[in-house]
């Protein structure tokens, strides 16, 4: 089903360089073409396997997602919601995926335009969009709207809008709820904010969220996953939406998100 594979890992991460090997061989051995470098990796690549963990995976998935090329994930490091393969099964798992007895899911991601970029310049994030103070003890204030309805004005210490994918992320560690990757809805998350009413608002993927900066008199940024962080100015305008395309994550026929629901939040057992 599979007869080129392309294999990403954690930059500059002596376990994975170790376990890419092990894999590298393993694969070959089945007749199957395996692409060792990331910037190969092109729409005649029939699956990617990211290996580090869930950083890794979303790396990959941001710049690959207009290729259509199906991802799975072998986890090396602690969470791992994304990459959900443990080295100790990922020979006996990724057989079965290469044999095609796997589950499958399609998964979006956010599209971004920052007001002042060009007009086809946009950023991309899996888990979340997050406008967030720099430094400075000092609250940021701005205005949200949903397509053309505004919604309010806010002072906080930052915004997320996050997927479902970035739910169980900095999302979750702000008092925002656990979105089923399986829905299509954007989480809008307020962080620290000065009024208590202010609660997390969970809103078609459809939608496109508008934020305007009212008040940044310095040390504001916005960040995308975690990483391409920008200053952001008084009276710019962020519009989000969800990307065209999705991501298509390949998974063990037993997958289970609720059992890594379970597992990564320690939560109890059957009584």
């Amino acid at each position: 089903m599979f007869s080129t594979v392309g294999i990403v890992i954690k930059p500059n991460d002596p376990p994975s360089e170790k376990t890419a090997k092990e894999l590298y061989q393993h694969i070959e051995s089945k007749g199957i073409h395996v692409i060792k470098e990331r910037n190969k990796i092109d729409s005649g690549t029939d699956l990617i396997i990211a290996i580090g963990g869930d950083g890794t995976l979303l790396n990959t998935a941001r710049s690959v997602v207009d290729k259509n090329i199906p991802m799975v994930g072998i986890n090396l490091g602690r969470l791992g919601f994304l990459a959900d393969i443990k080295v100790d099964d990922m020979k006996s798992a990724l057989d079965q995926v290469l044999a095609g007895v796997f589950t499958q899911e399609k998964r979006f991601l956010l599209s971004c335009e920052i007001d002042g970029d060009s007009a086809d310049k946009h950023y991309l994030a899996f888990n979340d969009v997050v406008i967030h103070r720099k430094e400075r003890l000092r609250m940021i204030e701005f205005d949200v709207f949903i397509d053309d309805s505004f919604i309010n004005t806010q002072r906080a210490d930052g915004l997320i809008i996050a997927t479902p994918t970035g739910s169980t992320a900095y999302s979750l560690s702000s008092g925002g709820p656990i979105m089923h990757p399986g829905i299509e809805a954007i989480g809008i998350v307020s962080i620290c904010p000065h009024t208590m009413s202010h609660r997390p608002l969970i809103v078609p993927s459809s939608k496109e969220i508008t934020v305007k900066i009212r008040d940044v008199e310095e040390g504001v940024n916005i960040s995308f996953d975690g990483h391409d962080s920008f200053h952001l100015k008084s009276d710019q305008t962020i519009k989000i939406k969800q990307h065209i395309n999705f991501v298509n994550l390949l998974h063990p026929e037993d997958y289970d998100y609720f059992q890594i629901l379970r597992n990564k939040l320690h939560w109890g057992g059957k009584f």
